[in-house]
């Protein structure tokens, strides 16, 4: 198992290496420079504000998820729960790696990994289902401005899937299928995790108003996402009307959440270059837009590994002073 988990990092590594090597084998770097170094500082506090405010978004929307499954924990604990997500997305394959240690995170402390992994996935799929409708509704006018009529059918057949992805979720009839097909459903223990899993998917489907809080929540965040990427394009001096944005970030940001890559490298830059030439952007400006993407989000993720650094000392610090005062007593 190890050695197919290793040889998948391996052939993403080489997926991402070969896609940057066709995308920037013929860019001149020197002109990518100049474009670096004329960038617009000013905009730069108010990216890194929205990049936090967006965090904090997301650990109010789960956290509403959570509760709604009678598990509480505290706003500040999940904001650096998802703080330090990010940093992990550094190193696992596709942009959702870092939900792993959101559902560990969460499990450790209320000892329900299922009830856990139920509410990063319900977290993750409301933010694609807010992508996918966002795209669609920008994709129309979009697809007129840039001569491809066809351009709205991608969102749409992303929003049909996505439907069917829910559809089996609140059926649980497919899964038991596919344990029954994988002869997984003799493991009372897979068995019992799937239960408690779909038992508390159910309980966001029986709350309407926690639904419609929770995909309020995601459009707000998926609209600040597009602000982030537009105010980047600012910063390097591209003129191109915000309704491209609003178009081509949530597809660019769906291709990257394909655990085909590491880090969404290589198919983020494609996307950025394929979409964004498209709305009269350069050569230049497209790679550099990618670029500038991926140094901001890195940046922003160190700051979730100081806080785990952090977090990991505290945690130690007060577990020998126990240990201390134990032994004193």
């Amino acid at each position: 198992m190890k050695m197919h988990k290793g040889l998948a990092v391996v052939l993403k590594l080489i997926f991402s290496g070969l896609l940057l090597f066709f995308l920037y084998q013929s860019t001149p770097v020197a002109e990518i420079i100049t474009l670096f170094a004329g960038i617009d500082l000013r905009y730069l506090p108010f990216i890194f504000a929205l990049l936090f405010c967006n965090t904090v978004l997301s650990a109010l929307k789960w956290q509403i998820l959570l509760r709604a499954d009678s598990i509480h924990i505290s706003l500040f604990d999940l904001t650096v729960s998802y703080l330090t997500g990010t940093f992990f997305n550094i190193f696992l394959p596709s942009s959702i790696g870092g939900d792993s240690y959101r559902i560990y995170d969460v499990a450790r402390r209320s000892r329900e990994a299922a009830r856990s992994a139920a509410s990063v996935l319900a977290d993750r799929l409301s933010g694609f289902l807010a992508l996918i409708l966002l795209s669609l509704l920008s994709s129309i006018p979009v697809a007129h401005r840039i001569g491809q009529p066809g351009f709205f059918l991608l969102p749409l057949v992303l929003a049909l899937g996505l439907s069917l992805v829910l559809w089996g979720l609140f059926l649980k009839t497919p899964a038991i299928r596919l344990l029954a097909l994988l002869h997984l459903d003799r493991y009372e223990a897979v068995t019992g995790f799937v239960d408690r899993f779909f038992s508390a998917w159910q309980q966001y489907h029986r709350r309407p108003r926690i639904l419609a809080l929770v995909m309020l929540l995601s459009f707000t965040f998926q609209l600040s996402v597009i602000l982030t990427v537009y105010l980047m394009a600012c910063a390097l001096g591209a003129s191109v009307s915000p309704v491209y944005f609003a178009a081509f970030v949530p597809v660019i940001n769906l291709m990257e959440a394909l655990p085909i890559s590491i880090y969404g490298l290589g198919v983020r830059d494609a996307g950025y270059v394929l979409f964004f030439g498209l709305a009269g952007m350069t050569d230049i400006q497209t790679r550099s837009l990618s670029m500038f993407f991926l140094a901001v989000t890195v940046c922003y993720s160190l700051f979730g590994g100081l806080v785990f650094f952090l977090r990991n000392l505290i945690t130690k610090y007060r577990q020998s002073g126990t240990g201390e005062q134990g032994q004193g007593g």
